[in-house]
């Protein structure tokens, strides 16, 4: 990642980056205005096609979910350089983490999880993640299927889970701040 960075202040607009739509997207633009990095931005329809373009060099940054970079990594094709999660991917645990890696700005935890009425009751939700919680430990294919893919499958409760949201709204906050970008909706 070191060398990226140099390589980028090096050749000022010679580099192009893509991202997932969402996230990724916020974060590695965030990082690359943040450090007044000059990197064109190629948009994707469909990032499935940005690993490809990755490896015959027509973007030279690609942030995206392990998943989608795994075949191309796996080809040798690509090197993912650092995970954006706060630990190492199960599946692949060589590669560091950001924060590992020297670059924390560049770490966000991702939340997925069930959801349902916004007044349902809390005691309905408990009962709920502690059956999923069940299921998700007596199932170890869940868990190899999530790790094989990159992802960390971290259970929680409604209070932490909601937390979680909290800080990640907070962060893409903020990273939109520094993007420039201003809320579609009335304060």
């Amino acid at each position: 990642m070191d060398e990226l960075v140099a390589l980028a202040r090096a050749q000022p607009g010679k580099l192009n980056a893509a991202a997932a739509t969402g996230n990724s997207d916020f974060l590695i633009f965030g990082f690359i205005k943040s450090r007044d990095l000059q990197i064109a931005k190629v948009p994707y329809r469909d990032i499935m096609q940005a690993p490809n373009d990755l490896a015959e060099d027509r973007i030279q940054i690609l942030s995206s979910s392990l998943a989608v970079a795994q075949p191309m990594m796996r080809a040798g094709r690509i090197r993912v350089l650092l995970v954006t999660s706060k630990q190492r991917a199960l599946g692949q645990p060589e590669i560091p983490t950001a924060a590992e890696a020297g670059y924390p700005e560049l770490t966000m935890e991702t939340s997925g999880g069930l959801y349902g009425p916004p007044h349902m009751p809390e005691s309905l939700r408990e009962s709920i993640a502690r059956d999923f919680r069940e299921i998700a430990d007596s199932d170890p294919v869940i868990g190899k299927r999530l790790a094989d893919t990159g992802q960390i499958m971290t259970l929680r409760g409604p209070s932490e889970f909601t937390r979680s949201i909290d800080e990640q709204n907070r962060q893409l906050g903020a990273l939109a701040k520094t993007l420039g970008l201003k809320s579609a909706r009335p304060p």
